[in-house]
């Protein structure tokens, strides 16, 4: 990482200002080239962390490209730990394009994808949890996602993972010493004092690995599903709580052929709401292929939202939903309520679980709100605190559930009084695993998968 790199760190095309960053041994000498203050100073009188104003200078054309902002940042106090200087230029293609390539001809070649991150993390600046979490900031777009990203960005998660890393460092000692002197007479921990402290440790992990459901919520947004048999108001609803036309609604069955999915915020969230093909029993040859992806729906869905018409008789069409939704998370609408009912809260009862069912009529208008505040209540853990860690990533969620396994192993050695070696063994495995979120040890091709799917320019 000796080489400099350079990219521009603000979206392209115009906008108040761009900022071209540049990171690496050379950067300095790269600004004492191009930059030019209004005083006529040169870079090295410069103060490092201060703002200074000037000019970009094309040495070989003698011309002056743009007046900016200079910023130079001494490593290690930067964000990669490296020498930085970022240009603050007026906003535009052309105007940063010009800037970049002069600081590319002058020493530094342009940036990978998140090299910017990556070297933060390399030279220890941020581990690899905090570095993912920077591209978590970056994608938020709720503020539940952005409030669970900037948590693990100030090393939340870090915090939590080192100290379950350290305690089984500590037992994984006792463990290796008892290996290495065992005729020397030393007082070593009790066997039950260690599965005791595994437990605790085991529970956290567990606690950590819980949180996973919530964490992904807030980073992707909840899966929605509208479900229920043809012509219950599905696509109605669907247009009721986006406050436009999205799905085509008719008086004939089987009008939704495919899934629709669509985005919509609640409160501090983002939802992903899929209006699905109506539920029936022997469905056209085309309506037959929309219900296979109904099903799917079911299955991936974070909350269902089943979907009965008040107006209609309940016929084996209604069985084959409610046998499709049993098992799965639900909430059950009545739709229709303005219309004469033509079966009772008893019959319904017979055929799905349902405590508290919402009655509403989405062409009057009425019990929207009811719906909205109990979709986010359902996926929403308003019980948890600001301050809960959450995991939103599968590569923690797998890492965790790998330690839990090695653990329930160690644990079970001590019981069945099995030799050091067999613990030792299993105690590494959920340490490596725990030190893998962090990046204590890690794969290049993992690296390169990670930072890969951030922005050039960060």
């Amino acid at each position: 990482m000796s080489d400099t790199i350079a990219a521009i760190a603000t979206p392209i095309g115009e906008g108040g200002i761009s900022i071209i960053r540049c990171s690496g041994s050379g950067a300095l000498t790269v600004a004492q080239k191009i930059f030019y203050t209004s005083t006529g100073n040169s870079v090295n009188e410069l103060s490092s962390h201060r703002v200074h104003y000037g000019s970009i200078y094309d040495p070989k054309k003698n011309k002056y490209i743009d007046e900016v902002i200079l910023t130079w940042f001494k490593g290690p106090k930067s964000y990669t730990g490296e020498d930085v200087i970022e240009i603050s230029a007026h906003g535009g293609g052309f105007v940063s394009s010009r800037i970049l390539g002069l600081v590319l001809e002058y020493g530094a070649r342009p940036a990978e994808p998140g090299e910017f991150t990556r070297r933060a993390f390399m030279n220890g600046r941020i581990d690899l949890s905090q570095a993912e979490a920077v591209a978590d900031v970056i994608s938020a777009s709720s503020d539940k996602a952005l409030q669970a990203a900037i948590m693990q960005l100030k090393g939340h998660l870090s915090k939590q993972v080192n100290t379950l890393y350290e305690r089984l460092l500590s037992l994984l000692s006792q463990v290796e010493a008892a290996i290495d002197f065992p005729e020397e007479g030393l007082d070593f921990q009790k066997r039950e004092i260690s599965i005791t402290e595994l437990q605790h440790v085991y529970r956290e992990i567990n606690t950590l690995v819980s949180s996973y459901r919530q964490g992904r919520i807030f980073r992707e947004g909840a899966s929605v599903a509208f479900i229920g048999k043809p012509n219950v108001g599905k696509s109605s609803l669907l247009n009721a709580l986006l406050q436009e036309d999205r799905a085509i609604v008719t008086p004939h069955p089987g009008t939704t052929r495919d899934t629709i999915e669509e985005k919509m915020r609640i409160r501090d969230i983002h939802i992903n709401i899929i209006d699905s093909a109506g539920l029936r029993n022997h469905p056209e040859s085309v309506e037959e292929e929309g219900i296979k992806r109904t099903l799917v729906a079911i299955e991936n869905a974070d909350l269902n939202l089943v979907i009965f018409d008040r107006s209609q008789p309940l016929d084996n069409n209604d069985d084959l939903v409610c046998k499709e939704v049993r098992d799965k998370p639900i909430l059950v609408i009545i739709n229709k309520c303005d219309l004469l009912e033509n079966w009772s809260m008893d019959t319904l009862k017979k055929k799905i679980k349902t405590d508290s069912p919402m009655f509403i009529s989405v062409k009057e208008q009425s019990g929207l709100d009811t719906i909205i505040d109990a979709i986010y209540n359902h996926i929403v853990d308003t019980k948890t605190s600001s301050e809960t860690t959450f995991i939103s990533r599968e590569r923690h969620r797998a890492h965790l559930v790998e330690a839990l396994v090695s653990l329930e192993k160690t644990i079970e050695s001590f019981e069945q009084q099995l030799s050091e070696e067999f613990i030792a063994i299993d105690l590494g495995i959920a340490m490596n695993h725990l030190a893998a979120i962090l990046g204590k040890s890690i794969e290049d091709e993992l690296l390169d998968q990670i930072f890969n799917a951030f922005c050039i320019g960060k």
